[in-house]
């Protein structure tokens, strides 16, 4: 125990010194930097305005982008860029989400491998060449993975319900696309994509790890001066709030039913952020020690787990309840998730719990932002939403100050009953 509570205060006094530096690129990249000393680790993730949300009828398409960098650029093949990481122990990834498309890297900061994994990393981001070949292999990957998803009651249900909760927003479609989007999409696409939005002014640059400013200046200049200047992605429109309940059902072979139901939600910079996101914890974002799993797993027994969360998109996402259920208690399982539902909407929770949570989440958040990896994450939410500098340091004073009685009213604000969408998938004969 003592070494716990020492281990905490450590994390907590870390966090508190953590200096969050910003500053914008001559190109227009937006970067953020934490130096953190001890291991002699830099960490380096590139958010660009270029996923999902930006492949327009072209489903698919950004997420093909993402694959096939690092596939090759005008100097190296696949398999040089890989022996080139791999010679300096530095880890490099890209994928593509529905906001964002992330490419990040690891690597130690002693030079000359510093400067090895740097040189390769700007060389994939900034002079990637689009092969045919490669395009042709990520293609039938992706075409795969859409039949699979097609197999599992899961990923059915969860494709469902964003289609009617997105409706017609750039959210609605799967990252990955369709089987006639996925085919149609060429080589030229790939290359267009990329030269509109893999540029400076379109781009958020997070770094952390054990190098000083003057450093993260340089390593931030030549990713940005290698790129095209470009414009800013459009931005989204906000998702349309649901004008009526829909009651959704999809039959599907299995032995259980999958159910989901949820409406409109958030994003990152609704005025209520903090309010709802300690209102879920509490109510299904804690686990088992929730109020949803409490009266669904523990009271009645209809499912081993049932949770509920927010997504946080640059548009509003959604708000979800989710479980997995026996097909003959699916109906049971539903009525109980709506009613709990609505005794936390219209009624205060009780002091204990609010303060169950509070010390849930104080508790945790240190641990949270405990490891480089943590902190670029934060940073790169910090930089690609436009969040304070501060949002790091405020986020325990901000959820200290929550009443019960404000937790209520944002969820009377948010949540309408009447307006639900209640999808299940699975077999009711």
């Amino acid at each position: 125990m003592r070494v716990l509570i020492l281990f905490l205060m450590l994390v907590s006094s870390a966090q508190a010194k953590l200096d969050i530096q910003y500053w914008t690129t001559p190109e227009g990249a937006k970067v953020f930097f934490a130096q953190t000393k001890g291991l002699p680790m830099l960490d380096i993730q590139l958010n660009f305005d270029a996923a999902a949300s930006t492949d327009g009828a072209q489903f698919g398409l950004a997420s093909l982008t993402s694959a096939l960098l690092g596939s090759a650029t005008e100097y190296q093949n696949e398999e040089q860029i890989i022996n080139a990481f791999e010679s300096v122990g530095a880890q490099f990834s890209a994928s593509s989400l529905k906001d964002m498309s992330i490419v990040s890297l690891r690597t130690l900061t002693r030079q000359p491998i510093l400067k090895k994994s740097l040189d390769t990393f700007t060389q994939v981001i900034t002079q990637p060449r689009f092969i045919q070949t490669y395009l042709t292999r990520e293609k039938r990957q992706t075409l795969r993975a859409i039949e699979a998803a097609k197999q599992s009651p899961a990923s059915v249900a969860s494709k469902a319900f964003a289609e009617v909760v997105f409706a017609d927003h750039p959210y609605a479609h799967a990252k990955i696309g369709t089987t006639q989007s996925v085919d149609q999409i060429s080589l030229k696409d790939l290359k267009q994509h990329y030269q509109r939005y893999y540029v400076a002014k379109n781009l958020t640059i997070a770094l952390v790890g054990d190098i000083s400013r003057v450093q993260a200046k340089q390593i931030a200049r030549q990713i940005s001066h290698g790129l095209n200047v470009g414009a800013k992605a459009k931005t989204n429109p906000m998702v349309v709030s649901l004008q009526k309940a829909q009651i959704i059902h999809i039959e599907f072979p299995s032995k259980q039913t999958h159910l989901l139901i949820g409406q409109t939600g958030i994003n990152r910079s609704h005025p209520d952020y903090y309010t709802l996101y300690l209102g879920n914890h509490i109510f299904g974002g804690s686990g088992l020690t929730s109020i949803l799993s409490d009266e669904i797993r523990e009271q009645k027994g209809l499912a081993y787990s049932a949770y509920s969360y927010f997504t946080k998109m640059k548009s509003n996402g959604f708000f979800m309840m989710r479980m997995q259920t026996k097909n003959d208690q699916a109906d049971e399982a539903k009525k109980i998730a709506i009613q709990t539902l609505k005794n936390f909407r219209n009624n205060a929770i009780d002091a204990q719990k609010l303060q169950d949570g509070k010390d849930n989440i104080i508790g945790g958040f240190a641990l949270e932002t405990a490891s480089n990896a943590n902190i670029l994450t934060y940073l790169s939410i910090i930089g690609f939403y436009d969040l304070p500098l501060d949002y790091l340091s405020s986020f325990t004073d901000k959820i200290k100050d929550i009443s019960a009685e404000d937790i209520q009213k944002s969820y009377k604000n948010l949540i309408d009953i009447d307006k639900l969408i209640i999808l299940s998938v699975g077999a009711t004969k």
